[in-house]
Formats: structure tokens, C-alpha cells, sequence
């Protein structure tokens, strides 16, 4: 699944148009600067969107369920919110699924898998690994996460799904798989334009060879 991370509300509407007809779904990344280092557009500014695909909000935020009734006015399909930052995993995921929305919780890379009670990962709709740490864009893949995407599905097994985000390429896409991942969240390499342009021709042939790998 295709990946905006910006700071720039003109460049988030760009990618948006280039995946009109391309991709189902997209994940756009919220980072409040207080989470990480490093600041995104705001929630807010997603109101003003004219493109309104299916759409999964990451929230790299402080007390991701303060943000709930906040992202209604967006309507994703699903809110994914840092496990670090929250006061209760569970307050996070119940009031999300009240809400109407699937409930994801994510981990960022230094982040044991044992820290969390199993429970939480068993109410999951998903749970989301970070393969770098969170919070910027186009950073190398760490392979530390491919044992923790193990350890989870061990957890998990079949009933929940499985994410991973950050340094996702084709190399690294087979070995994801075979740990046990369901959902590729994929940035930086994406978006990376072929002889500095950024098209449709070349985001759709993108989008198609990921997809290959993927299924």
C-alpha cells in the first residue's frame, strides 16, 4: 500500500491525484513533532482534501486516543496509533472500533514485542511493525524486525493482520512475506521518481511490480 508522509499539503494532493486510478488504499502518516523529531500536515488539513480514497491515518502522536473523535472528521477506514504514546492500548482500540473504524497499534522498531500483553495484539484489527524508526521517511531497513514480526504471528497466528512500514523495497519484500507479514506499507521507494519525474505511467508500473512481488 502506497505511503505519504509530508509536510507539504500541494505535494500530499499531488500524490493523491497520481494514485486516483491506481491504488484502493493509501496510508497517510501524522506526526505531531512531539512523537519524533519531525512534523507532518496536520489532521486538520485532510478535511480539505478533493481526493478521497480508502484510508489508513498512522498516527506518530502524543496520546494517540485524544486523536479519535479528531480523525472521525476524516473517516479512514482504519486509525493506526503508536503504542509508545498511548495511556492504555485498549482504550485506544476499543474506542476506535466504537467509532466505526479498524483498530490498529503500531511498534516502532526499538520497541520489544514482549512489552505488550498479548491481549492487546488479540483485539488488534492489525498491528503494524516498524522497520525503521518512526517518524521520517526514507531510512534503511532494519532486519532486528523480521524476528519481531515472527514472535507476533506466533501471537496472533491467522486472525489478525500483520503490517510493516519504513525501508520496504523488493529486496526485502520476500523476507517480510515469509515472516509473516500481510500489509506492506511503502514510502520513500515508491515515490521515488524515475529520471526526476514523478508520473502516472511510472506510479502505476510501480504500484504493478509491487504487487506482483507482494502476491
Amino acid at each position: 500500500m502506497p505511503t505519504i508522509l509530508t509536510s507539504d499539503f500541494s505535494q500530499l494532493s499531488q500524490k493523491l491525484e497520481l494514485l486516483k486510478e491506481v491504488s484502493p488504499r493509501v496510508q497517510i502518516d501524522i506526526v505531531d513533532g512531539k512523537f519524533s523529531n519531525n512534523k507532518t500536515v496536520s489532521l486538520e488539513s485532510l478535511k480539505d482534501l478533493e481526493i478521497r480514497p480508502k484510508l489508513d491515518l498512522h498516527l506518530m502522536v502524543k496520546e494517540p486516543e485524544e486523536w479519535i473523535n479528531r480523525a472521525l472528521e476524516i473517516l479512514p477506514d482504519r486509525l493506526i496509533g503508536q503504542v509508545e504514546m498511548m495511556r492504555d492500548p485498549l482504550i485506544f482500540i476499543n474506542q476506535t472500533v466504537e467509532a466505526g473504524m479498524e483498530a490498529g497499534i503500531a511498534l516502532d522498531l526499538e520497541t520489544p514485542v514482549e512489552s505488550i500483553a498479548d491481549e492487546v495484539y488479540h483485539l488488534s484489527d492489525m498491528v503494524l511493525l516498524l522497520g525503521v524508526k518512526a517518524g521520517f521517511g526514507g531510512q534503511q531497513f532494519d532486519q532486528r524486525v523480521l524476528s519481531k514480526i515472527e514472535t507476533v504471528k506466533a501471537i496472533v497466528g491467522d486472525l489478525v493482520e500483520i503490517g510493516v512500514d519504513g525501508g520496504i523495497q523488493e529486496q526485502n519484500i520476500l523476507a517480510c512475506k515469509k515472516a509473516g507479514v500481510d500489509i506492506f506499507y511503502i514510502g520513500s521507494s515508491f515515490w521515488q521518481p524515475e529520471n526526476g519525474l514523478l508520473d502516472k505511467e511510472g506510479v502505476l508500473k510501480r504500484y504493478n511490480d509491487l504487487t506482483a512481488l507482494i502476491a
